[in-house]
């Protein structure tokens, strides 16, 4: 089963990748991997260089599932961008063309909380665009502001589906309730 984690910038996504990736021995490529090479050749945000990042994560996903691979992947989404919401469902066709669940897991994190995890060791040690305080502080000021989050409800068409307020939550715990619903989706005792 793979493992695709949604949330606002410093919410906790790679952190929780991680943990959970201990937990299942899933690979875990979280957004900043290819974003971090896209720009070493595009040099800004632009269209084609997420078309670009987008092309490498259906890659990597495409080849994880042919040779068996269970990943975990991580994004940043706004709710209201019905063209992000069709790329979730993308993820999730693609993995159905291989026979493979996919279970969309989505953080809810507070703004405060947030600007904290943003100046985190772990945070820094992977992310180096993410030194520049200054920047990723603003970054996270401003997709607030201008984008939604966090959904109102499940996006449609989604298989499964959690919802998780990690707030107040170690990335361990979080990880462990993750794979506590792969187990019951493996299990078969749900459908979302």
């Amino acid at each position: 089963m793979h493992v695709f984690i949604i949330g606002a910038p410093a919410s906790g996504k790679m952190t929780i990748g991680q943990e959970l990736s201990k937990l299942t021995g899933a690979t875990l490529f979280f957004n900043h991997q290819p974003i971090d090479f896209a720009l070493e050749i595009y040099q800004d945000y632009t269209e084609e260089m997420w078309e670009f990042v987008r092309g490498i994560t259906f890659s990597f996903l495409g080849a994880s599932a042919r040779n068996q691979r269970s990943v975990i992947l991580t994004d940043v989404i706004d709710f209201s961008n019905q063209y992000q919401l069709m790329y979730l469902k993308q993820i999730q066709n693609l993995l159905d063309d291989y026979h493979q669940e996919i279970l969309f897991v989505e953080l809810e994190t507070s703004l405060e909380e947030r600007m904290h995890r943003n100046r985190t060791e772990n945070r820094l040690k992977y992310k180096p665009l993410k030194r520049n305080f200054e920047v990723s502080e603003r970054e996270i000021l401003d997709t607030d502001k201008t984008n939604q989050l966090n959904s109102q409800k499940q996006p449609s068409g989604l298989h499964y589906y959690l919802k998780i307020d990690n707030t107040n939550l170690s990335a361990e715990e979080v990880a462990k309730q993750i794979q506590e619903k792969m187990k019951t989706i493996e299990k078969g005792q749900t459908h979302v």
